[in-house]
């Protein structure tokens, strides 16, 4: 039984232990679901909505205790240095004195304190009564803006990583492209000093490595601009060596297949719908809070306690001490407060007006979104398919225009044409896939918020 115990222990610390490491990513080989995992952690942005939902908890926590009596203890002590004095009929201490004669009499001594225990509590308060249903919409409102944000971070953690992948591929294919015109390059010098082509071949296949090289440093560029981009949503800091460690692991096929694997989930009410739904919620319970207070408030006070008078400062001194005592039950009726009051029904209605349209609105321009964007969607998809399948038949092309070139069946300028053909094709199946990808994270993201 002992070392079962035992055992336990240690499972739960393991768990906890686990649990408290910080995630680690690999840049060297970078899936996109862990892309997403990891950005969820360490994203500032997602971060900061969770540290503000949890303000909104601490709020509610606070108004809450709010309710509570309010208990206090208080206590002074005074030295007075001038006691006051006040007129009374003298007929008070002296029967035989006449009516009108007066007499002073002094009502402290030189010395007084009072020490107390004090009692406050709000039976009925229009002012405070609506603050805790209040605070809990807000809270739910926050939490909801959580979830928006982690699934607008999803988004661009996806896209950025869309980009990476694509900028990768059309990197690779220009670099091959380069080698490849720099290796002509090399043969046609070598023809050209032995005098076997004219100046003008030269010229061109330098002109057409030229080319080459300058979509290479263009296509280098764009790869650092986009693994920075993807970096930043990460939530990791940059540095050189972080830059030149990323690497996407999917490449563009892995990721379609991954995007059109994914259920697109189309729920009646997205999250931004459901928020603007709480929004009006909460101003149709700020107007009926508002209403209450025409009320009249009612409250509890008490207090239990004692004072000293002395002419010397003896608090020792218990025939001094008098006991004080009290619990008083308060009503206040608010009557020129009304006027306001009614302004302030009156604008808080025309908000809850305005909270309405705007969900009204919202949901029209989500509907008609929607199906633009699943339109599109299906555009894309059918143009990434054509274009997949020009470029798969190009590189056959480019397979079997080589095979002639070396028989000398064709000349290097019109080779040089297949291969611009090629890299044409390439592009529009890059951008083909840059569209459709991005176009699911659209719709799941519509879908969603």
């Amino acid at each position: 039984m002992k070392k079962t115990y035992l055992l336990f222990l240690f499972l739960i610390a393991s768990v906890l232990y686990v649990s408290g490491q910080e995630k680690t990513i690999n840049l060297d080989a970078l899936a996109l679901e862990d892309a997403v995992e990891y950005s969820l952690i360490h994203s500032p942005a997602v971060n900061v909505q969770r540290l503000k939902e949890q303000q909104a908890e601490y709020k509610l926590s606070q108004t809450k205790l709010d309710y509570l009596p309010d208990i206090y203890a208080t206590s002074d002590l005074r030295r007075n240095i001038i006691i006051p004095s006040t007129p009374i009929p003298a007929s008070m201490i002296d029967p035989s004195a006449p009516e009108d004669e007066l007499m002073y009499m002094r009502f402290n001594t030189p010395w007084s304190s009072g020490a107390g225990l004090n009692l406050a509590f709000d039976i009925f308060n229009p002012e405070t009564i609506g603050r805790k249903s209040e605070q809990e919409k807000q809270l739910k409102i926050s939490r909801m803006d959580s979830q928006i944000a982690e699934n607008e971070l999803r988004a661009n953690v996806s896209q950025a990583y869309i980009d990476c992948a694509i900028a990768q591929t059309q990197l690779d294919a220009i670099a091959a492209d380069t080698a490849y015109y720099a290796a002509l390059l090399q043969e046609i010098e070598n023809l050209y000093q032995r005098e076997k082509v004219s100046l003008a071949d030269k010229n061109n296949s330098e002109m057409n490595y030229n080319a080459s090289l300058a979509r290479f440093h263009q296509a280098k560029n764009i790869l650092h601009n986009a693994k920075i981009n993807l970096l930043l949503n990460l939530g990791e800091e940059l540095s050189e060596e972080k830059l030149n460690r990323l690497h996407v692991s999917d490449d563009i096929q892995t990721l379609y297949a991954k995007m059109t694997s994914s259920r697109l989930m189309n729920g009646e009410n997205s999250l931004s719908q459901s928020r603007q739904a709480e929004l009006v919620s909460l101003s149709e319970l700020r107007t009926k809070n508002a209403v209450l207070k025409y009320a009249p408030s009612l409250s509890l006070s008490g207090y239990y306690g004692a004072n000293y008078f002395g002419k010397e400062l003896k608090l020792s001194n218990t025939d001094k001490w008098f006991g004080n005592s009290f619990v008083a039950l308060s009503l206040r009726i608010p009557i020129s407060r009304s006027l306001s009051t009614a302004k302030e029904v009156s604008q808080l209605r025309m908000q809850e007006q305005i909270e309405r349209e705007n969900l009204r609105d919202l949901r029209n321009n989500r509907v008609g979104e929607l199906s633009r964007e699943l339109a599109q969607l299906e555009m894309y998809k059918n143009n990434y398919q054509l274009k997949q399948t020009n470029v798969k038949l190009m590189t056959e092309n480019i397979a079997a225009k080589q095979l002639q070139l070396q028989k000398g069946y064709m000349l290097e300028s019109e080779f040089a044409s297949e291969k611009l053909r090629e890299q044409n094709a390439l592009q529009e199946y890059l951008q083909a896939a840059y569209d459709v990808l991005s176009a699911y994270i659209n719709v799941e993201k519509l879908m969603k918020n």
